[in-house]
């Protein structure tokens, strides 16, 4: 009996990716909290915070990707699972001190704080997981394995969330021990991520490192970069242009990754607002019913398309497959715009009202669960369709960081949209899609007509 999976690999693979799959099982309670909008939720119905906290904790999970491109310049010439594992650890520790986090009128703004510090080394995680993946799983069966650990990954997350809101309900302050908890499997699973091997790891930071104490640093190769140049904007600004000015057709799947965010975020913290605020009735069943609209039925979702979406990425490709998965993204703010044009500010909402926004919502996260599937694929391995081997965590920091940037501006911005000018920002949103569908789609058929 194989029930993890590995006679279906390669030999050299098995390894490694028992020893991930274990990780991963630990790692995703943590990150089920931390990777999401659940601390969203809780700043809404525990803290019972604004919309501008509301919109600022919506775009943190994004927004801490900023950091990416310097993790991922800090992984060149270094060993990639001796930062993971910091990485965890220090996620880990962010999310337990939430236990100390008391309730008064400062303690939301505290617990987005902390949640936060979670969520910037949490990106670390993400960035420098990639790297594991390239040096380790050939690109004939990278989406494959991608997809099942993703799968893995989002049924114990889901799972996770949905324990938690229920907790939630039953005890408003239940965070305190709920994130602590998570804390402590996250440390668990550093046992088994210590254990995985880089194939070809010390050859090639042995190679850098030669070449550099050589004085001869060719176009292929970058700088492993002290801490105090990582964090200098200038330096990691002049990186992201060095990558982008010299590959067009990267820069141009970035601008595209970009719109596709923008559309998506604009909308996250207005869904969180209109739910937990105007919709979903405080009768004891806010925070479960909150939990499963915003956060566990899109990613059951994304759960179940995982597998149908890495056959398509390996049979199309990263373009192909990303035009695609545009119709989902354009569908799910569509269903969204509904939901919220059903439902009233005042939040007395009759029955056949009520029924027909949560119905539209929750068609909004079946399509936004379809979305997030194949975005999570072309998320985490997508730049490596343009990377050079020398530089595929660079290009992973460099679209990771972008994300950071969308995600820091958009939501805040969705929010503001909305109070302001109302529904013009769900126009605009679809239109922001529907220019990614246009880029995606022409860039797939050039790529097409060339192969040809």
């Amino acid at each position: 009996m194989d029930a993890l999976g590995l006679r279906s690999l390669p030999y050299l693979a098995r390894s490694n990716y028992y020893h991930e799959l274990h990780h991963t099982v630990l790692w995703s309670v943590l990150a089920g909290l931390i990777d999401g909008q659940f601390a969203a939720v809780v700043v809404s119905r525990s803290f019972h915070a604004s919309d501008q906290l509301i919109a600022v904790a919506s775009a943190m999970p994004a927004a801490a990707n900023l950091l990416s491109i310097s993790w991922g310049l800090l992984c060149v010439g270094r060993p990639i699972v001796r930062l993971a594992t910091v990485f965890v650890a220090a996620t880990a520790l962010f999310a337990g001190i939430v236990a100390a986090i008391p309730s008064t009128p400062w303690g939301g703004v505290w617990f987005v704080a902390q949640v936060s510090g979670a969520q910037a080394m949490l990106a670390g995680v993400v960035t420098i997981r990639s790297a594991i993946w390239r040096s380790n799983y050939r690109h004939e069966e990278r989406g494959r394995i991608t997809a099942r650990l993703q799968g893995i990954r989002f049924v114990i997350s889901v799972t996770t969330a949905l324990v938690a809101g229920r907790l939630c309900d039953l005890d408003a302050h239940a965070y305190r021990y709920v994130f602590p908890v998570a804390a402590a499997c996250g440390v668990l699973s550093m046992i088994h991520l210590s254990r995985i091997r880089i194939r070809g790891q010390r050859r090639a930071v042995r190679r850098d490192m030669e070449t550099l104490s050589d004085g001869d640093i060719s176009s292929s190769i970058i700088e492993p970069f002290p801490l105090v140049t990582l964090i200098s904007p200038g330096h990691i600004l002049s990186q992201m242009v060095r990558v982008l000015r010299g590959d067009r057709r990267f820069r141009r799947y970035c601008v595209a990754q970009f719109f596709t965010g923008l559309a998506n975020l604009l909308t996250i913290s207005v869904v969180v607002s209109v739910v937990t605020r105007e919709l979903v009735p405080d009768d004891g069943r806010g925070y479960w019913i909150s939990v499963v609209i915003i956060e566990a039925l899109p990613r059951l979702v994304m759960l179940g398309s995982l597998g149908r979406w890495g056959q398509v990425f390996d049979r199309l490709g990263v373009l192909g497959m990303r035009t695609l998965n545009m119709v989902c993204w354009t569908a799910s703010i569509l269903f969204a715009m509904g939901g919220d044009f059903l439902t009233p500010a005042s939040g007395n909402t009759g029955p056949g009202l009520f029924l027909a926004a949560l119905a539209l919502f929750a068609l909004r996260a079946f399509a936004n669960g379809l979305g997030l599937g194949g975005g999570a694929l072309a998320w985490h391995i997508g730049h490596l369709h343009f990377a050079k081997p020398a530089e595929a965590e660079i290009y992973m920091g460099v679209h990771v960081t972008l994300t950071g940037v969308r995600g820091l501006i958009a939501p805040l911005g969705g929010m503001w949209l909305w109070r302001t000018v109302g529904w013009p920002m769900w126009v605009i949103a679809v239109g922001c899609s529907l220019y990614s569908f246009y880029v995606f789609s022409s860039m797939a058929r050039e790529e097409k007509a060339a192969r040809a």
